[in-house]
């Protein structure tokens, strides 16, 4: 017979097995029809999946969820066909090309590998505004970090770096990260 202790941890087992199964898949399926993943489409499905387990401050409100991308980037393409399929809760998604030394408000802000210099100054200028900022393959991590692993998409996450963007983090999507620091 289990315990109660047993059993609440078994049944979180299975619900972070589900949650992980379930990201893993969406992570993985084509964005556009016809379309083959790769590297960007998989990350852009990683970005938008993690809208959905973080907590934004109330005061940032508006009408659309904003995703700055700073400068070019390849993950620009996906979250544009993301963008115009799908939806953050009820608000449409806006993608946005930002300069660095831009002062426009995003709830999340991607920093391509061609970028990374910048990153300390970005961090910098959206301390406490309810920023989630994304670095992709970053050598100094932001708040998540996408890395590519034997071949696969996977992200570590600088629990400092959400903390100073003044986001929260799901345990569930802590769970799922290769590192936390």
């Amino acid at each position: 017979m289990l315990s109660i202790g047993t059993y609440k941890y078994s049944k979180l087992r299975w619900k972070l097995f589900f949650l992980y199964a379930a990201f893993a898949f969406t992570a993985f399926k084509p964005v556009g029809a016809g379309m083959e993943g790769n590297e960007y489409q998989i990350k852009a499905m990683f970005v938008f999946n993690f809208t959905k387990y973080v907590e934004w401050p109330k005061s940032v409100a508006g009408d659309a969820f904003v995703i700055g991308i700073i400068g070019e980037s390849e993950i620009a393409v996906p979250m544009e066909l993301i963008a115009q399929q799908k939806k953050v809760g009820d608000k449409k998604i806006v993608i946005k090309k930002l300069d660095p030394d831009g002062e426009d408000y995003c709830q999340i802000i991607i920093v391509p590998r061609s970028r990374s210099n910048k990153l300390e100054q970005i961090e910098k200028k959206y301390a406490g505004k309810g920023v989630l900022i994304i670095s992709d393959e970053a050598p100094r991590s932001a708040a998540i970090n996408l890395v590519t692993l034997d071949n696969k998409i996977r992200f570590e996450v600088n629990q400092a770096m959400v903390k100073n963007g003044g986001v929260k983090l799901s345990g569930q999507l802590l769970a799922l990260a290769i590192a936390v620091h």
